[in-house]
């Protein structure tokens, strides 16, 4: 079972499928695909059944159901192939995540974080922004960020200031202006729950320096690394960071949106396949797009539940409101939660790890009564 649950957290926390479908073609990633998911059918049928994360599920219900109405830009086959995908990644994986820790999450994230690097070092290209198997370079720093924030739950100080700065510097080479901001975001909130966390502003500063002196042996993003540069030596030029920027996207569903807020405006209409090649680049707006608002107020609802349970154990896990708040943000600026198993299996290990300690607190009450 242990060698089962390894194999299955590989394959869907490094991307796995989607970088052998890149690389190889429909064939051999389909069968890679369907083999997670044959992997987390079987691990679950084997492992002891629990209480599954109802919150999700209701939510899976309610946005595939409404949303399935009006959907009309691909096949009924692959409506429903996704439909049941997801429920399997929130039931199954749901098992999955509870029996994972927190170490053997992080070490994880840290192999996805170093195909970040290695891509970098054996393979630079043009581009200057790198992925590893994550393929875009948003997707990547969203690892790399997850892993800061999982990072400050070890306690040993040398395991957390060295994971943070494996990330760190990974997390820089996508270049995402994401990662870059909600990276000073979560390390703020952490000198909150202890001061001498202001130490790891000095892991960024240092990361910096050396993503400067490896410039041009990466082959880094030259307009990007200016802007790093720029704030380094006090010459920055706030219009390269702001090109692009995703309120503009936004902007352009928002009429969509207020036509159809009740139920949508149907599956996959927000996602970039029907004459809209970005997508709508955010997970909330996508939601509301295509199932309508009660969808998207029972995924607020469960995000919101999350960190308000966060801040009971800030003082002693700051690891899970980090966690949580990185991905409150991060969905703001991606729309493929409904796609991306490895953001969904990272929710509900949260979820679970929220569950549990409730439950421990409880059990608490009742002996100290």
């Amino acid at each position: 079972m242990t060698l089962l649950r390894y194999i299955t957290l590989v394959l869907i926390l490094l991307n796995v499928p989607s970088y052998i479908l890149f690389v190889s073609g429909d064939s051999l990633g389909s069968l890679t695909s369907y083999a997670s998911f044959a992997l987390l059918l079987l691990y679950y049928f084997l492992s002891t059944k629990n209480k599954p994360a109802w919150p999700f599920i209701i939510f899976t219900l309610l946005y595939f159901v409404i949303s399935g109405f009006n959907y009309d830009v691909g096949s009924e086959k692959q409506y429903f192939i996704s439909f049941i995908k997801y429920l399997i990644i929130i039931i199954c994986g749901g098992e999955l995540a509870r029996s994972t820790t927190l170490k053997e999450l992080t070490i994880t994230l840290l192999i996805a974080a170093s195909s970040v690097l290695i891509h970098a070092a054996f393979f630079a290209d043009d581009f200057g922004r790198y992925s590893g198997l994550f393929l875009n370079p948003n997707s990547a720093g969203f690892v790399c960020l997850i892993g800061c924030s999982l990072s400050y739950g070890f306690k040993i100080e040398k395991w957390r200031l060295t994971c943070l700065f494996f990330f760190t510097f990974c997390g820089m080479l996508t270049f995402s202006r994401t990662f870059f901001l909600l990276w000073v975001v979560i390390n703020i909130i952490s000198v909150f729950q202890n001061t001498k966390n202001i130490k790891v502003m000095g892991i960024g500063i240092g990361s910096v320096f050396i993503l400067l002196s490896v410039a041009t042996l990466f082959q880094l993003n030259t307009e990007r690394l200016s802007i790093v540069d720029g704030i380094v030596n006090d010459n920055y030029n706030s219009n390269l960071a702001t090109d692009d920027s995703r309120v503009d996207t936004w902007s352009g569903y928002f009429d969509r949106i207020s036509n159809a807020p009740l139920f949508g405006n149907g599956f996959q209409s927000f996602a970039g396949v029907k004459g809209q090649s970005a997508g709508v680049h955010n997970s909330y707006l996508r939601i509301i797009g295509e199932g309508g608002i009660f969808p998207l107020l029972m995924f607020i609802g469960i995000y919101v539940s999350m960190f308000f349970r966060t801040l009971k154990t800030f003082k002693t896990r700051a690891y899970q409101i980090l966690l949580v708040v990185s991905l409150m943000a991060l969905l703001l600026t991606t729309h493929n939660f409904i796609d991306s198993s490895y953001i969904i299996f990272i929710s509900i290990w949260l979820y679970f790890k929220l569950e549990e300690e409730t439950k421990q607190r409880g059990d608490n009450e009742i002996n100290t009564n």
